[in-house]
């Protein structure tokens, strides 16, 4: 009976330590993939819009090989969507994905991409957990043609417009009755935009691209 009991709390205790092993595994994965996905966003703020919106940079550069911090990960497949930003029906999607052998195939070619302001990109990985099942983690980011900016970021209205005027309380004096006149605002300086011909520096999550 003794013996029993010590078999059943050994059983107890490889299952355990089994359990935590599995656990630590799945967070290191889970890290592996948060950094993966890190690093491809750095990946891409290397490229200007033109190759950002090209399928076969996209292809032949930025997937051409796995990102470092994948190591620890097994059969990683990675994808790349890119979509136009705020109208997505503006232009087509840009997806592009590299398997787990290494092959990358284009599902999208991105026709229009090249002619837009902003895009939001998608990156996505995935990998085979611990435990034998895909695991999946994704992230999003923007990406503007030639800097983040009020010119086009939707919402911030017209770049370089006065801002909205502020009542000027008159001088006061015997007799006179409060009234309000609209003072003439400096305007703010309108920044330079960034042509529309693919040159530009793309720009992710507003930061500016590497010169």
């Amino acid at each position: 009976m003794s013996t029993a009991v010590a078999l059943s709390g050994l059983a107890a205790a490889v299952l355990l330590n089994t359990a935590h092993l599995r656990l630590v595994k799945s967070g290191r994965q889970s890290n592996a993939a948060t950094l993966s996905l890190q690093e491809r966003v750095e990946e891409m703020r290397l490229g200007d819009w033109r190759k950002i919106t090209n399928p076969d940079y996209l292809s032949n550069t930025l997937l051409a090989a796995p990102p470092r911090s994948a190591a620890p990960l097994d059969a990683i497949s990675e994808r790349v969507t890119i979509t136009a930003y705020p109208d997505a029906s503006a232009a087509q999607q840009l997806i592009v994905e590299r398997e787990t052998d290494g092959q990358r195939v284009t599902l999208l070619s991105g026709s229009g991409l090249e002619s837009q302001r902003l895009a939001q990109v998608e990156f996505r990985v995935s990998w085979s957990g611990s435990d034998g099942r895909r695991r999946l983690r994704a992230t999003t980011t923007m990406i503007s043609n030639g800097g983040i900016s009020r010119m086009n970021l939707p919402g911030f209205g017209t770049a370089g417009g006065a801002p909205p005027s502020s009542p000027t309380p008159a001088p006061s004096g015997s007799g006179s009755s409060t009234s309000s006149s609209t003072a003439t605002a400096t305007p703010t300086p309108t920044p330079t935009p960034a042509s529309n011909n693919g040159n530009g520096r793309g720009n992710v999550a507003g930061k500016s691209g590497k010169k």
